[in-house]
This record gives structure tokens, sequence and C-alpha cells, in this order.
């Protein structure tokens, strides 16, 4: 039976398929490709064997290159249109025929990771809207500002070009205001919030079962059986990702460490030592959880403190007080009154 996980180091995704856009960029830039690889342990002669490997680890670098290389404020904007549909055949296939919107998100909830392979998406309703949460596979939401953007603006982007009205959308970023707020006008079609330690776009659960006029349901179910073919025997989870799904699966009474372990059969030690080596720990990874879904409960303003405490497996409202005031620096309710 297979892991339920990969490393972040293991190597597993095709070289050529996922940078070729990047590469098209640099290219249009002036950047030269070694740039973009510097510090990956690849060079740009690897890349032009189409059975190369590379893990995400080193593509995350090379997306944290990209911004430093490309320098231009609407490099991660201009990457956006080059990934999606994307180029795994069968996952373009699938996406360029989505029926609906609904089905363009349950897709990429599915079979993402063939296309995106650093971007976990995951979805949370409440009356009202959808929220798309992105999530990267290093759970980091603060220094991939580079990659977020460009997910973003990929799928503002296609979702408009398969016919989707993208206007009464909106967006969450993590990271903090950066100084190009125009290009987000330009490419997202609206100003995010900022600042909001979560990356999210909300979109009004009324539009997502409109059909869509370049949609085939026929073409897209074929599509998706081939997608599922493809990921068969394939784990498409980090191990930070797949700690986090347990964690968030069963919050309320959320697994120690001790029995995540067991879970995956491993001893405590390694499987501190694994997450190590991912730069994460299981209370960061818990306090990732609990922060994404203080953020959720309070935007859709259906819950008490208290309400929110208890979800999250507090004690009592003071001690989720202190934890959100730890992890974004504000209030509860000085958040709630900003958003």
């Amino acid at each position: 039976m297979p892991k339920p996980y990969y490393a972040l180091a293991d190597k597993r995704i095709f070289a050529q398929e996922s940078l070729l856009g990047l590469l098209e960029l640099a290219h249009s830039r002036g950047v030269h490709p070694d740039k973009l690889l510097k510090g990956s342990s690849l060079f740009s002669g690897d890349i032009e064997d189409a059975s190369t490997m590379l893990s995400a680890q080193q593509l995350l670098t090379i997306f944290k290159n990209a911004k430093r290389s490309f320098g231009a404020d609407d490099s991660s904007f201009l990457l956006g249109q080059y990934l999606l549909p994307g180029n795994h055949p069968q996952f373009a296939s699938a996406i360029l025929a989505s029926p609906t919107l609904l089905d363009l998100i349950e897709l990429l909830q599915k079979f993402g990771f063939l296309s995106q392979p650093l971007i976990e998406f995951k979805s949370v309703y409440d009356d009202q809207n959808l929220y798309l949460q992105l999530l990267p596979v290093d759970i980091d939401d603060y220094a991939n500002d580079f990659l977020m953007e460009s997910i973003s603006s990929a799928f503002f982007s296609f979702s408009r070009w398969l016919g989707v009205d993208t206007s009464s959308w909106s967006c969450l970023h993590a990271f903090k205001e950066p100084k190009y707020q125009e290009q987000f006008l330009v490419h997202y079609g609206l100003r995010p919030k900022f600042a909001s330690h979560i990356n999210a776009i909300i979109i009004p659960r009324a539009s997502l079962s409109e059909q869509l006029p370049r949609g085939s349901r026929a073409r897209f179910d074929l599509a998706c059986k081939l997608c599922k073919q493809n990921l068969a025997e394939k784990s498409s989870r980090s191990l930070s990702l797949w700690v986090y799904q347990s964690l968030q699966d069963e919050l309320s009474q959320a697994p120690g460490l001790e029995e995540l372990a067991e879970r995956l059969e491993l001893s405590p030690a390694s499987f501190k030592r694994h997450l190590k080596a991912e730069g994460r720990s299981y209370q960061a990874i818990l306090d990732s959880v609990r922060r994404h879904m203080a953020v959720y409960y309070l935007h859709t303003g259906q819950l008490s403190t208290e309400q929110i405490a208890q979800k999250l497996n507090y004690h009592d409202k003071h001690n989720f007080k202190r934890s959100f005031r730890r992890w974004t620096g504000i209030n509860p309710s000085v958040y709630l009154a900003s958003s």
C-alpha cells in the first residue's frame, strides 16, 4: 500500500512540464534559465531531457528565484497566464471542458496536483459563499507571495476565459500589501484584502452551477477518468499537507503528534524529523489550521468568539484570543472590524 504522503524532497514532478511557463517568461525578460535554477541543483541542460524530475522543494526554490530575477511588478501575474490550463494533457483537457465553475473547482481539488504541484485547492462553504483556499505544499502562506499571485491571477483570468463573471468575487491574501496595487486591478479585476493571514478567493455560491458556454460534460467526464488513472498509486499530498488535512478533519478533537505518527507507522521521533525536513512542526501546522479556520469563521460572521474557540478545541475564548493575537498581532474583534 503506498504512503498517504510524499516528502517535499521526493523527485516526482516532470521538470519540462512544470517549468515551461517560467522558462518562456524568463526568455521574454532576458533572464538566463540558470539564474532561475540557482540553488535547485538543476541546470538548463537538465531541463532539455524530458525525463528529468524535480521535487516540490526544488520547484519552490525556482519560484522564489523568479521573484528576485524578473524584477518587474507584473511578472507573477503574467506567469499566471501560462499556468492554466497548464501542460498536463489530461488535466488540460478536463479543465478546458468544465461544464460549470463548480466542476472546475472540484477538478482542481481532486487533480490540481497534476498541473499545479505546489498548491492544494481547498474549499469551505457558508450560506452565501464558497471560500477557495490556496494552500502551498509547505504550509507557508506568507513567503510564497509570488506563487500566490501567479496562481490567483491564473484562476481569475482562466475563469473569465471560460465565460465566468468574476465581478462579484473577492480575494484575501496572507502577505502584506505590496507597492504594485494596480497590477491586481488589471489582472484580478479587484483589490485583494492583504494581511488577511490566509490566501483565498471568495465566490458567491449562486454562480457555481451556471452552465459555461465552452463546457462539455462528456469531454469533461472522460478527461477526469484519465486524470484519475494518472494519479493511481500516487499520493498528491506532501507530509505537511497530510498532517494539515488530518488535523482539520478532526479539529474539535485534534489527534496528537503520537497518534498521527502511529497512523503513518512512524515513531514520534521519526515523524518529528520528517516534518523538520520540510521546515514544519506538528504545533506549527496545528496553528495554521486553527488560524485559517478562525479567519473563515470570523469572515462568515455566524459564530460568536466562544463558539469559534470551541470549534478550534480551545478551553475558553481567552485562550483563543491570545492565540489569535500571537498569529496575527491583533484581536479577533479588530480583525472582524477590518474585514
